[in-house]
């Protein structure tokens, strides 16, 4: 990684710590998009992220969207099983759910803060992981032991931004789903698929079909 793109993970990271910090405040997504949409401009404009990754394909736009949509069956799927073992859990998704959800926003500007914020994270936080585009004739691959730890670090630290609003569960869904993302973002060489995946699942678990729905 070079140093213009550690240091702009590093602003990345600080920033999105102090924006769960006003969430927990004060209630608001809004400063998540206003910092992602200037550090995105940055990360595309000095080349801190390749082009490369934002070039989209009738493959990675299948591979994103099947990904998203599976995300959200399997996330559906084991809250159900989850919740049956611990009823507890059930109560602490309920209080999550409601947190994210904060008032002030119609569905709609929800979902377009949604759409900007998962997009704006995948750029930021999967995109300067280090290696290069993917050629789009290449087959998704499993990721090199090498690649796997970069995967682990940028997941970790990813998650911790998180820490300000003192959900356990909130965390452990960052690194499971962060996880996923990355390695999507490393195993097809592109940002599109992970950016998808990220969006749709979040549209999937928080606006359309809501874990907090399900009994």
């Amino acid at each position: 990684m070079t140093r213009p793109a550690l240091r702009l993970l590093v602003l990345a990271l600080v920033g999105w710590l102090a924006c769960f910090g006003v969430l927990a405040a004060a209630g608001t997504w809004t400063p998540f998009a206003l910092l992602g949409l200037s550090l995105t401009a940055v990360a595309v404009g000095s080349r801190a992220v390749s082009w490369g990754l934002l070039r989209p394909s009738f493959r990675t736009v299948a591979l994103g969207a099947l990904g998203g949509a599976s995300m959200v069956l399997v996330t559906h799927l084991a809250y159900v099983a989850v919740v049956r073992l611990a009823p507890t859990v059930g109560g602490a998704t309920r209080e999550l759910l409601t947190l994210l959800n904060v008032a002030g926003f119609s569905p709609g500007a929800r979902a377009l803060l949604i759409t900007v914020i998962a997009g704006c994270e995948e750029l930021l936080f999967r995109g300067l992981l280090p290696g290069s585009a993917a050629h789009l004739a290449r087959a998704p691959r499993w990721p090199a032991r090498g690649e796997l730890r970069r995967i682990v670090a940028f997941t970790v630290a990813y998650a911790l931004t998180t820490a300000p609003l003192g959900s356990p569960l909130l965390m452990l869904c960052a690194v499971a789903c962060g996880g996923v993302w990355a390695s999507m973002r490393v195993a097809t060489g592109s940002l599109v698929v992970p950016i998808l995946a990220h969006i749709i699942w979040d549209l999937g678990v928080l606006l359309v079909w809501p874990l907090s729905s399900l009994r």
